[in-house]
């Protein structure tokens, strides 16, 4: 299931480094989630996260990757589970062999079999201790307030500027991803929250690369464009069309 993440990357035109550096997440968490590799990530709660933010980035239902992950871990708990009543067995006959031989207290044999079924939790338990990268969490703009441009100082506007006349705004109603060309040169990126918007001018044309259709409302030059496509859907525009 997980390699339908890699599939719909790539559809988006994106490397893992692009998706590491939009997400905050490591480079080798990401191809350890799009390969199914889970020793190879950090604690459940964390990878669960991880997970979450990945798939909706790409415009994809979260649910039922996590499903899928949990099922695996369930798999996995009842499979330490097993093996610790199979190591309980195996010394209660052990036991059982040696008391025909010799009779021990049964204080020891009791911390014997003690013993090894710590010894073999602290054994599990260590595979899953590494150091982990918890990334800080980003810097969210406020709901429903535009994303701020950088503020450059002002300077006199040549006769190119004043002339602008094509106004776009996007507002996002789900969370989605867009690269934008301004005017066949200005390249932008957006990772949108549900509720933030975007206001771009251009002295000739935008050119805009949705990665979620049906996660925004399109407005050129005052104009609603209506609905563009369904949820997850990818759709290149060109405005004002030819």
């Amino acid at each position: 299931m997980f390699e339908e993440l890699k599939k719909r990357r790539t559809e988006l035109g994106k490397s893992i480094e692009e998706i590491s550096q939009l997400t905050k997440i490591k480079k080798s968490y990401i191809q350890a989630i799009e390969d199914g590799n889970w020793e190879q990530l950090p604690l459940e709660i964390y990878t669960k996260s991880y997970i979450k933010i990945y798939s909706e980035l790409l415009g994809l239902d979260s649910k039922k990757f996590i499903e899928d992950y949990e099922n695996y871990l369930s798999n996995l708990n009842y499979s330490i589970k097993k093996n610790i009543f199979d190591l309980k067995d195996k010394s209660n006959l052990r036991e059982e062999k040696q008391n025909k031989t010799k009779n021990y207290p049964r204080w020891t044999i009791s911390f014997i079999i003690i013993f090894i079924v710590f010894v073999l939790i602290l054994t599990l338990l260590y595979f899953d201790r590494r150091e982990y990268y918890i990334p800080p969490p980003p810097n969210p703009q406020p709901l429903n307030s535009p994303i701020q441009e950088e503020v450059k100082p002002q300077k006199q506007l040549n006769n190119e500027e004043h002339h602008k006349s094509n106004r776009l705004k996007i507002e996002a109603v789900e969370k989605v991803w867009m690269r934008i060309t301004i005017d066949e040169k200005e390249k932008k990126e957006y990772l949108l929250d549900k509720g933030q918007n975007i206001n771009l001018e251009a002295l000739k044309s935008f050119k805009v690369h949705i990665g979620n259709a049906g996660g925004v409302k399109v407005y050129f030059n005052n104009e609603d464009l209506g609905k563009l496509g369904e949820t997850g859907q990818v759709v290149y525009l060109k405005l004002p069309k030819d």
